[in-house]
């Protein structure tokens, strides 16, 4: 089965390429041009239209912005080539948001480290916009990540990916009973369910699991003189998996 994905998504570059080399050759622009214009070098603008490498997601949205390319059309190839539409219709109607291949943490102020990117998934502009707010702001502060473990079953699978919105309003707050991707006190990530206890001159983050029969709930002290961004990388907002 691994092998039926690997070809479906060679084919998916492949097809995705022969657009880009479409888009360049209409530009009329030289590749040194078209680089210039994307903010890559040459080199990398080849690697892309050749497949040597697959182009990131702020590449994919420079050529959308700067050429008026359809986003469905340039990464799914729906419809056509070029937005032609008036009437206020945005030029961009998909957004690409980064899945991470490694585990995020946080630096000594609280600010996210985050790891390798494995791959961007688009997701439509209008349902993140309803979702987390308009703004690119708030969708910068999105991230996607596989689901470690099975402490959230029966809601969270194992291998579930999951949709983390780390905007820094959503780390500065426990909104009781929703899932946070948290940091624990040795330092591991965890999706918990999270909850306030003990008042201000002594806060501890309560810590709950879905998985009842195997998880208990387990909680800690918080350190007065830090921000909760420090504990909490971001609240969970969507989770998607794949069936094979």
């Amino acid at each position: 089965m691994s092998t039926v994905k690997s070809q479906l998504k060679s084919k998916k570059n492949t097809e995705m390429a022969v657009r880009l080399k479409k888009i360049i050759q209409n530009s009329g622009l030289s590749l040194a041009e078209f680089a210039r214009r994307t903010q890559v070098s040459k080199n990398t603008l080849v690697n892309y239209r050749d497949e040597a490498t697959s182009p990131t997601g702020t590449f994919l949205e420079k050529v959308c912005r700067n050429f008026s390319v359809s986003a469905s059309w340039l990464l799914l190839g729906d419809g056509g080539p070029y937005d032609v539409s008036g009437g206020g219709k945005r030029a961009v109607e998909y957004t690409l948001i980064p899945l991470l291949k490694s585990r995020v943490s946080t630096g000594p102020d609280g600010e996210i480290l985050f790891g390798d990117i494995e791959d961007h998934y688009p997701f439509k502009l209008w349902w993140l916009e309803k979702l987390v707010g308009e703004g690119e702001r708030r969708q910068k502060g999105l991230f996607l990540i596989r689901v470690q473990g099975d402490a959230m079953l029966p809601t969270v699978n194992q291998g579930d990916v999951a949709l983390v919105d780390s905007d820094e309003a959503e780390r500065m707050r426990v909104l009781s009973g929703r899932i946070y991707l948290v940091v624990l006190p040795d330092g591991a990530t965890a999706f918990r369910r999270l909850a306030l206890s003990g008042g201000r001159d002594c806060p501890r983050l309560v810590c709950l699991s879905d998985n009842t029969a195997a998880f208990r709930p387990f909680e800690f002290a918080l350190d007065p003189g830090k921000p909760l961004r420090n504990h909490i990388l971001g609240r969970i907002r969507w989770v998607g998996r794949e069936f094979e």
